[in-house]
């Protein structure tokens, strides 16, 4: 029997699976790598954690709230331009829309009370809303050279299929996960016509040919959604000599995923088309609490030079997972899944300093063990075996992947603001933040002895390099008005694998990703 052009959307629909959470995807999810927040915050790379009285420090040093003297509400609007362009739900072959978007990315004020007390000074509440992540992002990753690779010398060619086959012989084979529709007879007949095409044997699992026949592949990811902050603030300013300022935040998780991956096999007349098609349409939304802590002081009491230290904990988030597809607009099923995050601590120090009216400089250095992130499942049970409370069932083997994956992230940020005339500012700022992926990342799910694994239908993963963010902004500061305008350039790149070859005793070879992009916002507030 000749196996045909198969796709993948009609098996995954009559299986109702559900993309499976895993380190890569986790890490997109709340690794908070991107400059969001007020104009000014932005401009001035969002080093302010030292120099404080802007509605974004919030979220960075609580204690900078504390230097207010007035109340203050604003808000700041954007618009995200990312690399390339998306593709249409409706025509998943059709790369047509643009992801330019429209971004409200942040609302706040602060009330600032003054005490009277000769030591307290002022007293100061705030609230704020911003984007820490804004997930509007697309990429298209084409591999034209789909072959398998040992100190970098080519050895043999793959499919998706082949890891697709692993899966099988491991086990993972259950109805709902992409090693369960691989055995179904559709996917592991062997084709008898053509030789050196197929997979993997229905009853054995085991391998009918290791050189399936696949020349090259595409994958396209077209994403949408935010990880929105909502802050609640309390800070005191001692003597103007002593800010210090705590911080309880509630993160909300709202994301979309379309993604496409096609299969190709040498054009010899048998297939018009794609050996095999893989569609997902992802919604994730989960709910996550933190609390922040910070100080700053100035030490030396005729001079504007501040140091700020701060502290954020892990946030614990609850997420809901539910997959959908599509096949020529058919009815979508619907599946389900829960899961719970922790992230790491992090720790930010800071300096800075304003001379006058005229110019101000500051810099802080972010520090967070990525490779600390664990992923579990609610305990609906209240008790376990031990009898022990617990509040989750910890993932022991996807936390395992994500220690030998991730790891410890440094961020640096600069950020100066030049007042030439008494009410107009020009600001510029920069970033950089080190890859937090260690080398040789892989994804190998045959020896991932996760619960996640079994609701698995995506092979792919990217590891992710360095970010270079510059920044750009002009200001105006009137008498009640403030009016800011930011321009922000971020770059980066990743390593894009559709899926691995660790079984096979190589590496796939990665395509190189390019996940630029521009913003402008624009911020205006009233100060009382």
């Amino acid at each position: 029997m000749r196996i045909k052009q198969i796709t993948f959307a009609a098996l995954l629909a009559a299986a109702s699976s559900v993309q499976a959470q895993n380190t890569y995807l986790n890490d997109r999810l709340t690794s908070t790598d991107q400059l969001n927040g007020s104009a000014r915050f932005v401009g001035m790379g969002g080093a302010l954690g030292a120099l404080g009285a802007d509605l974004s420090v919030i979220s960075s040093n609580p204690a900078g709230i504390g230097l207010y003297r007035k109340s203050d509400i604003g808000m700041t609007f954007g618009a995200v331009i990312p690399n390339g362009n998306g593709w249409d739900m409706d025509d998943k072959t059709t790369y047509n829309e643009n992801l330019s978007r429209a971004s409200f990315d942040q609302f706040g004020g602060v009330l600032s009370l003054r005490t009277g007390s000769t030591g307290l000074k002022r007293l100061n509440i705030a609230f704020n809303y911003q984007k820490k992540l804004n997930f509007n992002q697309g990429f298209f990753a084409d591999n034209n050279n789909l072959g398998i690779y040992n100190g970098g010398e080519l050895v043999g060619d793959l499919s998706q299929m082949t890891q697709l086959a692993e899966l099988v012989t491991a086990g993972y084979n259950a109805d709902y996960n992409l090693a369960g529709l691989a055995y179904m007879p559709t996917l592991v007949e062997k084709d008898e016509d053509r030789d050196p095409y197929y997979l993997a044997e229905k009853e054995k699992g085991e391998f009918v040919n290791n050189r399936p026949y696949s020349t090259h592949n595409n994958y396209t990811r077209h994403q949408r959604g935010a990880l929105k902050a909502y802050d609640i603030n309390f800070s005191m300013n001692f003597n103007d000599r002593v800010y210090v300022g705590a911080t309880l935040g509630i993160d909300e998780l709202d994301y979309r995923e379309w993604n496409e991956y096609a299969e190709y096999g040498e054009d010899d007349g048998l297939n018009d088309g794609p050996n095999h098609s893989l569609y997902n349409d992802t919604e994730i939304s989960g709910v996550g609490v933190n609390g922040k802590f910070g100080i700053i002081a100035r030490p030396f009491e005729f001079s504007s030079f501040r140091l700020g230290l701060a502290v954020e904990t892990p946030t614990w988030y609850r997420m809901e997972n539910s997959t959908l597809f599509n096949l020529d607009k058919s009815d979508r099923p619907e599946s389900y899944m829960e899961y719970t995050l922790r992230t790491p601590w992090k720790v930010r120090l800071s300096a800075g300093h304003t001379v006058g009216s005229v110019f101000a400089w500051g810099v802080e250095y972010e520090y967070a063990n990525y490779a600390k992130t664990k992923m579990g499942y609610p305990a609906y049970d209240a008790y376990s075996s031990g009898g022990q409370f617990r509040t989750a069932d910890w993932d022991m083997a996807m936390n395992e992947l994500t220690r030998n994956t991730l790891k410890g992230q440094h961020t640096l940020r600069l950020g100066v603001e030049v007042n030439p005339l008494r009410k107009f500012a020009v600001r510029a700022g920069y970033n950089y933040i080190s890859g937090r992926f260690a080398d040789n990342v892989g994804f190998d799910q045959y020896s991932i002895d996760s619960r996640a694994m079994d609701y698995a239908t995506n092979t792919e993963y990217m590891r992710l390099g360095d970010t270079n963010i510059l920044t750009a902004g002009l200001g105006y500061k009137g008498k009640l008005v403030y009016v800011d305008l930011t321009y922000q350039f971020r770059a980066q790149r990743g390593d894009f694998y559709a899926f691995d070859a660790t079984e096979q005793g190589g590496v796939l070879r990665p395509v190189d990703v390019n996940l630029n992009r521009h913003q402008l916002m624009l911020g205006v507030g009233v100060k009382l």
